[in-house]
C-alpha cells in the first residue's frame, strides 16, 4: 500500500504552530510548538491546548513562509480552536467521523518535537469511536481512538482517511500506554466554522437533557417501545428541552428526521440546526405514541 501521494497532497495544508508565552511582566517565558491545518478561506484548525494562553501564534509552512494567526473561536471542553491567518495554504477536505468504522486505515500528520522541516506521517487504524477521556477536571467525549502514533507536537494536526479527508484533529496521547492516541471528531470543527461564519462567534449549544442510549437489552428489561434511541433521564429546568416539551421517560429517536442512537449524534444534530439558524425538530416516542416537538 503506497500512501506517499496522499501524504504529499495533504501535507501542503499542514503547518507548524509556534506560540509565544510571556510571564506576568510581559517578558518572553518560552515557546511551545504544535500543528494546525488549513480549512480554507484563511481559517486554520488546531487543538485548543496548542494555543491556550498564548500571547502570539505564528504559523509556518515547510517552505519557510510565516504569518501571524489570531484565535477567533475555541472550546476547551472539546480541545478545539479556530484560527484566522493570511498564510496561504490549500485546504484539506473535511469529512465526517460519523462514517468511521473500527479497523479503517487513517494517517496522522503533524510536526513532532518541533521539527519544522516538513510534516511527518504515521499510519494506523481506527481503534474505536465515541471514546471518553478524563484529563484533570475535564472529560472529553466522542473521541476517535487510533493506534497511529501521535507524538508531542502532532497535536492540532489532521487525522485523515484513505480519501484524503480530515476526519479528526489530533489531540492527545496516554502517558505510559503503547499505541493509543485520540482525535477530536472533525464534525465539531465544521459546526464551529459554520457558526463563526453565521454569527461571528462560537457558542456551544446545549439541549438541556440527560439521556441514556437505548439498546435491545434495555428495551426488553424495561419494556420500552423502541430498541434504538435516547431515553430522557432528566430535563434541566429553563432549558430548550423543557421549553420544547420534553419529559422524563421520553425516547428521542430522531432530530430533523435523522435517526439518533447516541449522544454524539444528538449533540451534533442540535448544533448543526443552531449553526444554520433554525430550531431542531425532535422525533419522540412517548408512551408508544410518536410525536414531534
Amino acid at each position: 500500500m503506497d500512501l506517499s501521494s496522499l501524504v504529499e497532497k495533504a501535507s501542503r495544508s499542514v503547518v507548524g504552530a509556534v506560540t509565544k508565552l510571556s510571564d506576568v511582566w510581559g517578558l518572553e517565558e518560552g515557546r511551545s510548538f504544535g500543528t494546525a491545518f488549513s480549512a480554507g478561506g484563511g481559517l486554520f484548525l488546531t487543538a485548543f491546548h496548542v494555543v491556550a494562553g498564548a500571547d502570539a501564534v505564528l504559523l509556518v509552512t515547510p517552505e519557510g513562509e510565516t504569518a501571524e494567526a489570531r484565535p477567533i473561536a475555541g472550546d476547551p471542553n472539546d480541545d478545539l480552536a479556530l484560527l484566522a491567518s493570511d498564510l496561504s495554504a490549500p485546504p484539506i477536505p473535511l469529512g465526517s467521523a460519523l462514517r468511521l468504522k473500527v479497523g479503517e486505515p487513517v494517517l496522522a500528520l503533524g510536526y513532532p518535537l518541533a521539527m519544522l522541516d516538513k510534516p511527518t506521517a504515521t499510519f494506523g487504524i481506527v481503534s474505536a469511536v465515541g471514546r471518553s477521556l478524563s484529563v484533570g477536571d475535564r472529560v472529553f467525549e466522542f473521541l476517535i481512538q487510533t493506534d497511529a502514533a501521535i507524538n508531542p507536537g502532532n497535536s492540532g494536526g489532521p487525522l485523515i482517511n484513505s480519501a484524503g479527508e480530515a476526519v479528526g484533529i489530533n489531540s492527545s496521547i496516554i502517558a505510559g500506554a503503547q499505541g493509543i492516541g485520540f482525535a477530536v471528531p472533525i464534525d465539531l470543527a465544521k459546526v464551529m466554522i459554520d457558526m463563526v461564519k453565521r454569527y461571528g462567534r462560537y457558542v456551544r449549544p446545549a439541549l438541556g437533557v440527560y439521556v441514556a442510549a437505548v439498546n435491545r437489552a434495555m428495551a426488553a428489561v424495561y419494556r420500552l417501545p423502541a430498541d434504538r434511541g435516547l431515553l430522557v433521564v432528566a430535563v434541566q429546568p429553563g432549558s430548550y428541552a423543557e421549553e420544547a416539551g420534553l419529559r422524563r421517560g421520553d425516547i428521542i429517536v430522531s432530530v430533523d428526521g435523522k435517526p439518533v442512537e447516541n449522544v454524539f449524534q444528538l449533540r451534533l444534530a442540535v448544533s448543526e440546526a443552531f449553526a444554520e439558524g433554525r430550531t431542531p425538530r425532535l422525533g419522540v416516542l412517548r408512551g408508544g405514541r410518536r410525536m414531534n416537538l
